[in-house]
């Protein structure tokens, strides 16, 4: 679900709402909201008391007992929490120790030394009102680093710098001086009256420069939380000005901050905290944070040209002002990295040609010029014939080699207004801008195959390429970029079917059979009535053998023709553009099951495959965040697998989105490795938790030498990587053994179960726990 607001996170669902209310017991929950409700209407009622004036009848009710009664019950609310809730705990012990360190002064001061004829300064409440600064600056970064502590950029962290030294210096110049005029007595004396107002302005420091690494994006806990201390700080400087004043005691309204203060935090311990996020700022926007602090240190260096400021407030406004200009630095040669980084962004690694991204647009741009003219144009997908056959036989340097070297033959033949770029692997497109029809099109199709047949020099040799191109033309064959690079695609593999080396789309000569065209036009239909199914096969450990999850892997319930495995329309969907909504609707049902089978007590995680296009989709991850939101599954339980050969199509881009998966908490697996041709190459910048074995080396443990001994590295190699291992294809008690003394870890395959609907699946788990509970000593999957 996402909201309209851009201040809210959509990670704020009825869950975040509720924050941890729901884990508590009914007699808890009353007690907590009963709580709460007297932290408001105490506060509310300071509140009208502040306003009214002094009443002399209760002023001893309201500046001693008020207070402590609401430091005494926001301690409670905050220990609870401790007590009753594991995840999260570390920062929170730390801060209710702050807190019931701040409330024991409060009552030292109240029960007893105000009582006194001369009370000391300083004394044991100043002791403990000092010690809370300690416990929270610590409990503050500590729950700042979030889940999994991530780190932030040299930037986010200068912007974090610029606001609190920011704020301290605008802090100091306030209280610091009126303090120090006002102060009298011995060292010690001076050193208390100065500790307090010192300790707030860090405090007030650091607050602003954790929301300032936050990117000042906010969720509950750090509203409440951020805004209790700086509340805290506004009260206590309230009361030092008001003592250099001359003030005696609290004012009612410095005590109304305090009372909201400690209520805020409380109240902020029994929310849910998001994952820290990273600062996204863009642009100019980058300048805000600085510019504003900058300004502020600008502001309090003249205004000391009239009214002398306190040395430290002059140090920190300098200061702030050298770090201001240095994230400016920073930020403008972020600015101007930003023109080249976009040029990468759509630009392929390996020929320096444009990639499918950059060519989609300019395919759209040009369809839309052409329809505005009345005008026509052509896209050709040019293909390497029997390129694999070179990588295979020379290696994969040698193809590359290759690639590198089509741009350079291909684009002098080109005018400047036509676009060449590399789709992926040996596959490259062309698009000729208007005025193009069908016999142009074939005639720079001919040239580009001329340009190609010249023999090209790799490794010291001469080596003699074809090519097939498709040719698709709009708007005679399509009206949009997409189709049109679908008939372009069907053409080009008409041309290698017929060996014609290029061949025009036409219905009727499309290499895919009726039936294949059928059900492309079905697949959107199928997709919205629900015919597509999800199967799940399960996963089980090694050794234990106890199930510990299941794969998604959808099928179609043809109305027709029965259930269709996905071989017979994957590729369609992919080709007709609906592999996004295809992977959108499995997810939905599998983290939907997922769900169901945590609440009956299966501790069970999910894996979802993942096309290309899902992963050259800079949405996705937010997609993928939103739907475990839905169905309140944790990020935890579900795992989403690649296969290399998608990684490959763009892996700056896929690997930059598989990073933002791998941050939200999700598990990446590597599927069929050892398939591809750059595995090992890849694997260590990949955020991948978990390789998967292909079958094809798995079913030949027991049979073939070679299969075992890949099965072997691969497992010990992951381990070394600190990568858990999976095991497909495992059709024998005796390959399965030998996988669990070899410590792969976790086993999938028909010996433990065909892939089954969603009922037979939850029967399944049913006779597993049914068989653990009867013969426990065996294991729990057993056939």
């Amino acid at each position: 679900m996402r909201h309209s607001s851009r201040f809210w996170p959509a990670r704020w669902d009825r869950r975040a709402r509720i924050g941890w209310v729901g884990a508590l017991a009914f007699r808890e929950r009353v007690f907590l909201r009963a709580a709460f409700a007297t932290l408001g209407v105490t506060i509310a009622g300071t509140a009208v008391y502040a306003a009214v004036g002094p009443q002399p009848s209760i002023d001893h009710v309201m500046r001693d007992w008020v207070p402590s009664l609401v430091y005494v019950i926001a301690s409670a609310l905050i220990v609870l929490r401790v007590i009753r809730v594991r995840e999260g705990r570390g920062p929170w012990i730390v801060i209710a120790a702050g807190i019931m360190l701040y409330t024991a002064g409060t009552l030292v001061w109240s029960l007893w030394l105000q009582n006194l004829p001369a009370p000391p300064f300083p004394s044991l409440s100043n002791a403990l009102w000092l010690s809370m600064y300690p416990a929270a600056y610590l409990g503050l970064v500590w729950l700042a680093r979030g889940k999994k502590g991530q780190g932030a950029p040299a930037g986010v962290w200068l912007d974090g710098i610029v606001a609190g030294l920011g704020i301290a210096a605008l802090g100091a110049a306030v209280v610091l001086g009126p303090t120090q005029r006002a102060a009298t007595g011995n060292f010690v004396a001076l050193a208390t009256n100065l500790a307090e107002p010192i300790a707030d302005l860090i405090l007030a420091g650091l607050v602003m420069g954790i929301l300032a690494l936050r990117g000042f994006r906010l969720d509950r806990v750090w509203i409440l939380v951020g805004g209790g201390f700086l509340l805290l700080c506004i009260g206590d400087i309230m009361f030092v000005l008001n003592v250099a004043g001359g003030a005696t005691s609290t004012s009612s309204t410095s005590l109304v901050f305090y009372l909201a203060a400690v209520a805020s935090i409380a109240w902020a311990a029994w929310q849910r905290q998001d994952d820290a996020p990273t600062a996204r700022l863009e642009g100019w926007s980058m300048l805000l944070i600085p510019g504003l602090f900058a300004l502020t240190a600008i502001g309090l260096l003249v205004y000391d040209h009239f009214v002398t400021l306190d040395a430290i407030a002059m140090v920190l406004a300098t200061v702030t002002l050298l770090m201001a200009l240095l994230r400016t630095t920073l930020t403008f040669r972020d600015v101007r990295t930003l023109t080249e980084t976009r040029r990468q962004a759509t630009t392929d690694d390996l020929t320096s040609l444009p990639n499918r991204r950059l060519f989609m647009q300019r395919a759209a741009e040009g369809i839309a010029g052409a329809r505005a003219v009345q005008g026509s144009l052509a896209l050709l997908i040019i293909d390497l014939d029997r390129f694999k056959e070179l990588n295979d036989t020379m290696g994969h340097q040698a193809g590359d080699g290759l690639l590198r070297q089509i741009g350079p033959r291909v684009l002098p033949i080109l005018r400047p207004t036509d676009t060449l770029a590399r789709l992926g692997g040996d596959e490259f497109g062309l698009l000729l801008g208007p005025p193009c029809d069908e016999a142009s099109a074939l005639h720079v199709a001919e040239r580009v195959r001329d340009a190609l047949r010249a023999p090209f020099e790799i490794d010291g040799l001469h080596l003699k390429v074809a090519a097939s191109v498709g040719i698709g033309v709009f708007p005679l064959h399509a009206d949009d970029a997409e189709r049109l690079l679908q008939c372009a695609d069907i053409a080009m593999y008409q041309a290698k079917a017929s060996h014609s080396g290029r061949e025009v789309y036409a219905a009727d000569q499309e290499r895919h059979s009726r039936d294949n065209l059928a059900l492309t036009s079905e697949l959107p239909q199928a997709i919205e009535q629900g015919q597509l199914e999800v199967h799940f096969q399960p996963k089980a450990e090694a050794r234990g053998r106890r199930l510990v999850g299941a794969e998604a892997l959808v099928r179609w319930r043809h109305p027709e023709r029965g259930l269709l495995p996905p071989v017979a329309f994957l590729a369609l969907a992919e080709h007709s553009g609906l592999g996004r909504e295809l992977t959108r609707c499995v997810m939905a049902d599998a983290l939907e099951r997922c769900r169901h089978w945590r609440a009956a007590g299966h501790d069970l995680h999910v894996a979802v495959n993942a096309s290309v296009v899902d992963l050259l989709d800079l949405q996705f991850p937010d997609e993928v965040a939103a739907a475990l939101t839905a169905h309140d599954v944790p990020a935890s339980a579900l795992m989403i697998e690649v296969t290399e050969s998608s990684v490959m199509s763009d892996p700056v881009r896929i690997s930059d989105v598989l990073a933002r998966l791998g941050e939200l908490g999700i598990g990446i697996s590597l599927d069929d490795f050892g398939t591809g041709y750059s595995s090992l190459v890849h694997l260590r910048k990949l955020p991948v938790c978990e390789i998967k074995i292909d079958r094809s080396f798995v079913s030949g443990m027991g049979s073939m030498g070679a299969d075992l001994a890949i099965v072997r590295a691969t497992i010990r190699l992951a381990h070394e990587l600190g990568l858990r291992v999976v095991a497909e294809g495992v059709e024998d008690d005796a390959t399965w053994q030998r996988l669990a003394d070899l410590d792969c870890e976790i086993i999938q395959g028909y010996y433990l179960a065909r892939p089954m609907p969603a009922a037979e699946f939850e029967a399944f788990l049913v006779r597993a726990d049914t068989q653990a509970d009867e013969q426990p000593e065996r294991d729990v999957v057993s056939r």
